[in-house]
């Protein structure tokens, strides 16, 4: 391992990699300077934007882009243009790209609780920023790279590394537990300089933890993988001494009375979002799809929890991992729906069975290192768009399940103009406290699912909190 250095030491004489660190002012080892850091960021917005969908609320983004300007004028790299951008998801998310574009979901904006906490989440990305955590991210994995080309000479192996596929892991997921104490840190010096108590961010990483152990406990009942918030909050406890110390640091900067938290500025603001899926993603009511944009409607297994987003449906059966996957492919020149089916599966020779509402073929998927059988379904939208239904379940319960995707498949409706008018959204909704107990909070909400839970965790009181500890209260409602 003593040749590590020389290579390294090698890469900065002949790349003129070594670059000046804007946060430590060390020599951080990066291949790419910061024109071309912009343009990676620049160039991956659009994908950014075309995955999650940009929130239709212009005054929330005003609100959101003037909290994060304020901050990014206090960062260590001020010169450069920063944009913040709310995206239309419901995940409980926030990252940044290269360059300085950040991005906050609606999904997390539900559960922070005032600006000063929106601020704390949007100093922590900006610190990913400041510290150039994606440009040593890179340098880092093309050190791994190029010694993995030295090894190749003699064992006849090689590495190549893969930059999107570092965007989609290291700048979504988080980027390991040093650099996300970093962007801590940095995050709760910005909130100092622009006057809000660095300890919210101690508040907002307590109520993503909290959000967190849910979701493992969800997750874990639903047989299927946690998705949870990336970073610092997924890899640290609730009550970190070395996080504590990171964050208050900012304290000792210099004497300073801080502001309010805003929290009513906020509530305003997040007042009758969107919550869980919007209306152009389509709305799941009692595993119903209802989507007003393609003018259909679908009807679900019973009991399958539904993941929504702007990409695709997918449901999931607790009891059997059964798994079934919906989207929207576009459709060729004449194409029927058979024809869709060969070219989706790459197969010219797929038995295809033509039926009332499309076409349907039995296939084999891949689950890990397995093949199971899947059913695969294709139905007309319109001249343009074929609906697509992917089901799969093991063999042991796939002549069940198989049931189940038919009958959803011969759910299929097209919607007139009045049964469109009808689909509404769910809205979160800040109310004063009309109620004794989150169970009658939950029976008057518009939450289908584990009602009581989801709204302990809006309002700070999960797992057992008193509601008459609240003046008022985060609800979902459906639109009127």
């Amino acid at each position: 391992m003593k040749f590590t250095t020389p290579i390294l030491l090698a890469a900065c004489l002949v790349l003129g990699a070594c670059a000046k660190n804007p946060v430590t002012g060390d020599s951080d080892f990066a291949l790419i300077s910061e024109d071309e850091e912009v343009e990676q960021g620049r160039s991956y917005h659009p994908e950014i934007i075309k995955t999650y969908g940009v929130y239709e609320d212009q005054e929330l983004q005003d609100y959101v882009d003037r909290i994060g300007q304020k901050l990014a004028r206090k960062s260590h790299r001020s010169n450069l243009q920063f944009h913040f951008t709310v995206l239309d998801s419901a995940e409980i998310n926030a990252f940044a790209l290269p360059g300085g574009y950040i991005y906050v979901t609606r999904g997390i904006m539900a559960y922070l609780d005032s600006e000063a906490e929106l601020a704390g989440v949007l100093g922590h990305e900006i610190g990913h920023v400041t510290a150039r955590h994606s440009v040593r991210q890179q340098g880092g994995q093309f050190v791994s790279d190029l010694l993995g080309v030295l090894i190749s000479a003699t064992t006849g192996q090689s590495s190549l590394g893969n930059l999107s596929q570092q965007l989609s892991t290291g700048l979504i997921r988080g980027y390991g537990r040093e650099h996300e104490l970093e962007a801590d840190q940095l995050g709760a010096e910005y909130l100092h300089k622009t006057g809000f108590d660095p300890d919210n961010m101690l508040e907002v990483i307590g109520v993503l933890k909290d959000q967190e152990i849910y979701e493992k406990e969800l997750a874990k009942r639903e047989n299927r993988k946690a998705n949870t918030y990336h970073g610092v909050y997924s890899t640290h406890p609730q009550n970190d001494e070395r996080l504590k110390t990171v964050v208050r640091a900012a304290k000792k900067l210099s004497t300073k009375e801080y502001r309010d938290d805003n929290q009513l500025a906020y509530h305003q603001h997040i007042d009758g979002m969107v919550w869980g899926s919007s209306l152009n993603q389509g709305i799941v009511v009692n595993n119903r799809l209802a989507h007003p944009d393609l003018a259909i409607a679908l009807q679900l297994p019973d009991g399958w929890k539904v993941d929504n987003n702007p990409q695709q449906l997918i449901a999931r059966d607790p009891d059997t991992s059964a798994l079934l996957q919906i989207g929207v492919v576009a459709r060729e020149k004449d194409e029927s729906t058979n024809e869709v089916l060969q070219r989706l599966t790459r197969n010219e020779e797929l038995d295809t069975e033509s039926t009332d509402y499309g076409a349907t073929a039995r296939i084999n998927v891949k689950a890990g290192d397995k093949s199971q059988p899947a059913r695969v379904t294709a139905i007309l939208v319109n001249d343009d768009l074929v609906l697509t239904l992917l089901g799969t379940s093991s063999k042991k319960h796939y002549k069940l399940v198989d049931r189940q995707l038919i009958k959803t498949s011969e759910s299929f409706q097209n919607l007139d103009e009045a049964q469109v008018a009808a689909i509404k959204a769910r809205r979160l909704q800040i109310i004063p406290r009309n109620t004794q107990s989150f169970e009658s909070l939950a029976q008057q909400s518009a939450l289908e699912y584990d009602a009581q839970n989801r709204l302990r965790l809006l309002n700070r009181s999960f797992p057992n909190g008193k509601i008459n500890n609240l003046d008022q209260l985060k609800t979902v409602t459906l639109d009127e």
